[in-house]
């Protein structure tokens, strides 16, 4: 039973580094966790935001290596906090090890989109990775919780 968390992003000042730290430790006494940065290139600004999402997409399932997936992302999939309990446990008790990804600036190519196993949102609101991943991180120990 592992969970990994991707994100695209640099953590250059992580306000929420402290409060990252107490969740991470509550979330490991339920199973194995890590978070994993994916360090994007630095871009020419005449790249669009499309080139932009393909080469983080690419630098994306270089990481993940063939595993399945889950975006975060606003559009997607909305649970309560119940709902995403039972999809945790429901996942975690067939096996599968989970991985969340949090796209970069610009969100997530529809390639990308059409390769996760689904999208699941954090809220209808778009969020800085640094606070994206504090929401999953919280929401994550509290479907352990309930």
């Amino acid at each position: 039973m592992s969970i990994k968390l991707y994100y695209i992003g640099r953590s250059k000042k992580n306000f929420y580094k402290d409060p990252e730290k107490i969740f991470i430790d509550r979330i490991v006494k339920y199973c194995s966790f890590k978070i994993i940065e994916i360090t994007p290139e630095s871009y020419p600004n005449s790249l669009s935001a499309e080139q932009i999402k393909s080469k983080e997409e690419t630098l994306l399932l270089k990481k993940i290596k063939g595993e399945s997936f889950f975006l975060l992302d606003e559009k997607g999939q909305t649970f309560t906090s119940q709902t995403f309990s039972k999809f945790i446990n429901k996942k975690l008790v067939q096996g599968s090890s989970l991985n969340f990804v949090i796209g970069g600036a610009y969100g997530f190519s529809e390639n990308i989109k059409s390769k996760a196993k689904d999208v699941i949102s954090l809220s209808t609101l778009t969020f800085p990775h640094h606070l994206a991943r504090l929401v999953f991180l919280e929401q994550l120990y509290r479907a352990f919780t309930i």
